[in-house]
């Protein structure tokens, strides 16, 4: 690790750590990373409509609701020794209401915006995207259409992909599961 390598690094978990409140950004302990959860500005009268599918109850039914604010994105990242000189950060990115194929098409953009920014920090310029453009450049748009049914999670390192099961609570389905329809 290089001097100036661990300098940069110290000086931007530092401004993470002033800009966002503890809710938004923690500083891992142990490791050079830590975890931020990204919560969208969604449109005034953004609205959600939970439907079933074939395999539910609510086959032929739904819900519409109008809300103020969706889980949060959680992008957890760990910085590898040459970061920012020559390696990104490896990361996890999971979204509980959005699909596999919509977390991998965010993940390849955070990768694109490595690209853009090779050999300087990039974390803000990562939360920054998500939070600002992430329903833009997912193409989502009031009424978001959420399935009711099986439950997905994309975890996706820099090169790896791997999937496992996540919970969301909805209006009054808190305890049911929720499932974004792949597009």
């Amino acid at each position: 690790m290089s001097a100036e390598d661990l300098e940069a690094q110290e000086d931007e978990l530092l401004a993470l750590a002033s800009i966002y409140d503890a809710d938004e950004f923690r500083k891992a302990e142990s490791v050079q990373g830590g975890e931020t959860r990204i919560y969208l500005d969604l449109p005034q009268n953004f609205k959600i409509f939970v439907s079933g599918n074939s395999n539910e109850s609510l086959q032929n039914s739904g819900f519409e609701y109008t809300i103020c604010f969706l889980p949060p994105l959680v992008l957890n990242f760990e910085l590898p020794p040459d970061y920012p000189s020559s390696s990104p950060p490896s990361f996890t990115l999971s979204g509980k209401w959005l699909s596999p194929t919509q977390l991998s098409a965010l993940c390849k953009h955070l990768d694109n915006l490595w690209e853009e920014h090779r050999g300087r920090v990039v974390l803000f310029a990562w939360m920054q995207f998500l939070k600002e453009e992430t329903l833009t450049y997912l193409n989502i748009v009031s009424p978001f259409e959420l399935k009711m049914g099986s439950q997905k999670k994309v975890q996706r390192r820099a090169t790896a992909q791997a999937s496992s099961s996540t919970e969301l609570g909805v209006g009054g389905a808190a305890a049911a599961d929720v499932d974004q329809e792949e597009t």
